[in-house]
């Protein structure tokens, strides 16, 4: 007999991750707008004192919650030994290489010759901690974690960090900086879309990690456009760039919730699954006992 597809997974487990990876891609983010804004010539390659402090305190705020996803986080260290060889190990190390900086610069007074190259190093730092918060989970079965998801974090962060610096700016570089900012937005929600297009056809061969939430998924991505892209949008351009950044903020946290709530897992349930479904249509349009048209009793009930 045909079994029906059941649903998978009870509770939501990866809350602690999205705070991890909300605060992480924010503090990167606010260390990859001062590179590109110095790179530009807005801003002294050195990040100021503020510009550190914010860097810092959202990376180590996402470090301290990600030790809650731990089971054991006293064995964390542990991860470490397999650099080279695991995204993951890969990613604790570059995190922590760049909060290090930052933990560092900051404690050192700002007329301290080495204080200068120290908050350069982490806010360089930067740009591997996003590209590795994005890499770290092309995992095999994980069918809604490839492609394009791998770069949101950069694309997230990057413009996050960009609007809190933007008060910062030379008046003259402030509205293009807006600009810059807008086309973010505007590549996020090309990753939006793909990211659709993405679920839409995981599910034709996989199974929902959150079902509740994956059927709610198509509200779930309205408000992920109005919350980090039209609202932050309409606020740089009436010249509320503290609402704009807010709502960035907050829709940092959203869109991770809504990365990890909506993914689709394929697996060997799902795999049988689609075996009995195909099962099921070819039965139902085989032809019935005297010929004469299809038959609706399943092949293995007739």
């Amino acid at each position: 007999m045909i079994r029906k597809r059941r649903r998978v997974g009870s509770g939501f487990h990866e809350l602690p991750l999205v705070f991890f990876a909300a605060l992480a891609t924010g503090g990167a983010g606010v260390g990859v707008a001062h590179i590109g804004t110095a790179a530009v010539g807005w801003a002294p390659w050195p990040p100021p004192s503020g510009v550190l402090a914010i860097f810092t305190a959202l990376l180590g705020g996402g470090l301290l919650f990600s030790i809650g996803h731990l089971g054991r986080p006293g064995r964390g260290p542990l991860a470490l030994t397999r650099v080279g060889r695991s995204p993951l190990s890969n990613e604790i190390l570059i995190v922590g290489v760049a909060l290090a900086a930052g933990v560092f610069g900051l404690a050192l007074p700002t007329e301290h010759p080495i204080r200068d190259p120290t908050a350069v190093v982490a806010s360089l730092a930067s740009i591997p901690v996003l590209l590795a918060l994005g890499l770290v989970y092309r995992l095999h079965g994980q069918l809604t974690w490839r492609g394009a998801a791998t770069m949101h974090p950069l694309v997230l962060g990057t413009g996050f960090g960009l609007t809190v610096l933007l008060g910062s700016l030379p008046p003259g570089a402030q509205a293009r900086g807006e600009l810059l900012v807008l086309l973010i937005l505007l590549m996020d929600g090309l990753l939006v879309w793909e990211r659709a297009r993405r679920i839409a056809s995981a599910l034709q061969g996989g199974l929902p990690g959150h079902p509740g939430l994956m059927e709610q998924r198509g509200s779930a991505l309205i408000l992920r456009v109005l919350m980090g892209i039209l609202l932050p949008a309409v606020a740089l351009l009436t010249g509320w760039r503290e609402m704009a950044g807010l709502s960035l903020f907050l829709n940092l946290f959203f869109d991770r919730f809504l990365f990890y709530g909506l993914a689709v897992r394929q697996t060997t349930e799902s795999e049988v699954w689609k075996v009995e479904s195909i099962l099921l249509s070819q039965s139902a349009l085989s032809p019935g006992p005297t010929g004469s048209g299809p038959s609706l009793v399943p092949a293995d009930e007739s």
